[in-house]
């Protein structure tokens, strides 16, 4: 399964930081991603260092979908890769201008699917934008993955889930400095089609 997170991958690619653990199924940990030498292109971009984290984890995912993909540069990213946004302008230059709340790809057509959305109606304005679908982007993100594919949020809580759709598998804090909000990395599993039976099981 070309999703499969390894948490061993991760701890060999990171061996000067503290291991993130998988116990039981889940996997958790803190990562401290500082933003002190990073250049501020966009408001609320990815800390210094975690993309490069979030994708330690799923090293054998070969299409993977970022959205919205903010400052991200399909140029900067590994073949395979895919932006979308909603604007298009001289920071954001995804490869898809789209909505997140109807993804223009076909069924089954990402290994992973990672995003760090608006977190509430005040920073979609500042990104010029209308408040963030979440919701409908996560039925559409369950769409576009394959079954026992995964999507990865950073976001400042974990989102609402239906547990026929999905299984949540990982929860990482992620610091960025003093006196600043932690937000928390989610993952989630795309289940394969159940019924009520199988997921109680």
């Amino acid at each position: 399964m070309n999703g499969t997170i390894s948490v061993s991958n991760y701890n060999r690619t990171f061996p000067k930081y503290p291991v993130t653990v998988e116990d039981k199924g889940w996997v958790y940990g803190v990562w401290y991603c500082g933003t002190s030498w990073d250049k501020v292109r966009l408001h609320g971009q990815y800390p210094l260092t975690f993309l490069k984290r979030a994708l330690a984890l799923f090293p054998n995912a070969e299409t993977v979908l970022h959205a919205p993909s903010g400052s991200l540069k399909s140029a900067d990213l590994p073949p395979g890769h895919v932006t979308l946004d909603m604007v298009r302008d001289d920071v954001r230059v995804p490869d898809h201008l789209g909505d997140c709340a109807a993804l223009p790809f076909a069924d089954a057509t990402f290994d992973l699917v990672l995003s760090d959305p608006p977190y509430s109606k005040d920073d979609s304005k500042i990104y010029g934008c209308p408040p963030f679908p979440l919701g409908k982007f996560m039925k559409e993100a369950h769409r576009v993955l394959r079954p026992g594919g995964h999507f990865g949020m950073l976001h400042t809580s974990y989102p609402m889930f239906r547990r026929k759709e999905w299984k949540l598998v990982g929860l990482v804090a992620v610091v960025t400095g003093f006196r600043r909000a932690t937000r928390i990395f989610s993952i989630f599993e795309r289940r394969p089609e159940m019924t009520i039976t199988e997921i109680q099981a």
